[in-house]
């Protein structure tokens, strides 16, 4: 049973309708049926809020937008995620703002080559580091 939620949450993730509710982001049905079959089959309200991770919610420090460019603005000081509001205002040359201190982490544990630590190696930087002691 937990392959198939699993599997209705990542398809509701995909195909859900993004937006913000009272400043924070939100996913929803858009009145769309299948839509409101999945959310009422996972236990959700409509909207569903959307927690504020890498690759769902804008980088930019205070924004609460969904994610619309990925890696294009500011793309020479890392791989930031951020919105619509954000990506155009690069595009008509503003500087870089802030970003939120979670995406500066993950920009910060980038190796060598650029790429993110895989899953197994982030656990063990969570439990102290990846020397293979812990």
């Amino acid at each position: 049973m937990s392959d198939l939620r699993e599997s209705l949450e990542s398809m509701v993730w995909q195909y859900g309708f993004r937006g913000v509710r009272d400043g924070k982001p939100v996913i929803h049905t858009g009145d769309m049926s299948a839509l409101e079959e999945a959310f009422e089959a996972l236990g959700w309200e409509d909207p569903h809020p959307v927690p504020d991770v890498d690759g769902l919610v804008c980088d930019v420090e205070g924004c609460m937008e969904p994610v619309s460019d990925q890696g294009y603005s500011w793309s020479w000081t890392g791989y930031w995620m951020v919105c619509g509001n954000h990506s155009e205002g690069r595009l008509v040359g503003k500087g870089q703002p802030e970003m939120k201190r979670r995406a500066v982490q993950r920009e910060n544990s980038r190796d060598a080559n650029g790429y993110l630590p895989s899953v197994s190696e982030e656990k063990k930087l969570s439990q102290g580091g990846i020397d293979g002691k812990n």
